[in-house]
């Protein structure tokens, strides 16, 4: 299985703005580097095939993971986060026509056995999701390609998770969910995360 970790430049002011006011623009931003540094190193102790997919493939902090991590970087693209997808799953399935499994970088408190569990029913369904509790997702993985699941998608509201799976099913293929988790977007997430080990 290829993992395909999406990712934004750790810059002040322009991620994980919810964190704010409760925390700087900063303070955000060194949240942001700490939490995708997190999650490649939980991706790179079970897999070897590990994509970053990034908006700015030249920022010091993606190339210095590049090499710490052995891992390569790739632009995630224009357009949405769904025509993203779908650039990265092509360009995946070209270069080697493996499963692939998408991750953001907002849930690294998650427990690796949930990599292992979508891997794992992967084995036995087109498409595997982890829900999360905005009614979105932290983790979709594909056995094969199928871009036609990420399109018309609503992103950043609560029905991105039931339009997904309504596109699934209309392209009638089979879908197994995880159970449900939590992305790390304000404050109140984070206190709840800290507990986790991360």
């Amino acid at each position: 299985m290829r993992v395909i970790v999406l990712s934004k430049a750790p810059i002040p002011g322009k991620v994980k703005t919810r964190l704010m006011p409760a925390y700087s623009a900063e303070q955000a931003a060194a949240l942001q580097q700490l939490m995708t540094t997190t999650v490649i190193e939980k991706v790179c102790s079970i897999y070897s095939d590990v994509w970053l997919a990034v908006d700015e493939v030249t920022h010091p902090f993606f190339q210095e993971l590049a090499t710490t991590f052995e891992i390569q970087v790739y632009s995630q693209g224009e357009g949405t986060l769904g025509e993203r997808m779908q650039h990265l799953m092509l360009e995946s399935f070209r270069s080697n026509p493996v499963p692939i499994l998408f991750l953001g970088s907002d849930s690294p408190h998650v427990n690796p056995e949930r990599y292992k569990q979508a891997d794992q029913h992967l084995g036995h369904h087109d498409i595997v999701i982890g829900p999360v509790e905005d009614g979105g997702y932290d983790l979709i993985a594909f056995q094969q390609n199928h871009p036609d699941v990420l399109r018309n998608i609503p992103w950043s509201t609560p029905s991105v998770r039931n339009d997904t799976v309504n596109n699934i099913n209309h392209l009638n293929l089979s879908v197994h969910l995880l159970d449900e988790s939590f992305d790390l977007d304000d404050a109140n997430d984070l206190a709840r995360a800290l507990p986790h080990t991360w």
